[in-house]
């Protein structure tokens, strides 16, 4: 597509499905998604490309990405501008047709847009992948299917998947799963008599379950241990200094578990779960006192 073209089919697309929410992607030189200034989610494409990088070892050029729940596209788009095997799996029609446009007209033939349910992945339906991102998406999903759906993140991802999201800041009600009980809350994404068509308009909800289940930080990480990742890292540079407080950013890698030769004794050691509130620290209740009696005595 020449210029020309390409705006007469952005323009399409806005008017049969509405205007880019997020992703404002550069098509041409003058040319945006949404349009000349940053706008969406720009701050967080910086740091989530910085991070690939920096955790996969080789040249973007020579990973394969996964990108599910993508939206309009952004991150499978840029990595796949980096030369990197890109796949991208997103369920609204709307967000599918934003996506194949910008792949169009950008001519990247190694983004592959797939339409589908995250929760049908697997690696018998789509192999395996060096970078799964899960950005914006686990808050979504309800108890069970986020488990499963976590279970199965894992067991594409060969490298490091990264994990983008929402956590919940109270231990309000249990789920239990695998003999395992995990804590959070519920949020709502849909009235119950909502019909599918309207929650297909609602781009940044849930395909359709009514509600979702948000984790706590620790009960997180306690199941992505449990699924099989064998190290989890909170980003917090490059920064995003607006994130919301109940939101992070976490790398969890698909490594080895390692054997301590130096310390075999622990081998036989069951590795301790996260507890829900934190251990009382007498060493930190030492450290306050002294600090208190040393400004008394000033």
């Amino acid at each position: 597509m020449d210029t020309e073209q390409i705006r007469q089919r952005r323009q399409e697309i806005v008017e049969r499905f509405g205007p880019w929410t997020a992703h404002n992607i550069r098509i041409s030189d003058d040319l945006y998604t949404i349009g000349a200034r940053i706008v969406g989610d720009e701050v967080k494409l910086r740091r989530i490309t910085q991070i690939v990088s920096d955790i996969a070892g080789k040249p973007l050029s020579e990973l394969r990405v996964l990108d599910l729940g993508s939206l309009e596209g952004l991150y499978a788009i840029e990595l796949a501008q980096h030369g990197a095997s890109a796949t991208a799996i997103e369920v609204r029609e709307a967000n599918l047709e934003k996506i194949r446009f910008a792949k169009e007209a950008l001519s990247l033939d190694n983004l592959e847009v797939i339409c589908d349910d995250v929760r049908n992945l697997s690696v018998e339906k789509y192999g395996y992948f060096d970078i799964v991102l899960c950005l914006g998406l686990l808050y979504h999903l309800d108890a069970p299917d986020v488990f499963y759906f976590t279970e199965r993140v894992a067991e594409v991802c060969r490298i490091a998947a990264i994990f983008d999201t929402h956590v919940s800041l109270a231990d309000e009600i249990s789920q239990r799963f695998k003999d395992e009980v995990y804590w959070g809350t519920n949020f709502f994404e849909h009235r119950d008599d909502e019909s599918e068509e309207e929650k297909k308009k609602k781009l940044w909800s849930s395909a359709d379950n009514p509600k979702s289940f948000w984790f706590t930080k620790p009960s997180l990480n306690n199941l992505l241990s449990r699924v099989g990742f064998t190290s989890v890292y909170e980003c917090h540079n490059p920064s995003e200094i607006k994130k919301p407080g109940d939101r992070l950013t976490l790398v969890a890698f698909k490594g080895r578990r390692v054997e301590l030769l130096s310390s075999p004794l622990m081998g036989g050691c069951v590795e301790e779960r996260w507890p829900e509130k934190p251990p009382r620290n007498e060493s930190t209740l030492k450290l306050l006192l002294r600090r208190t009696v040393n400004k008394l005595l000033k």
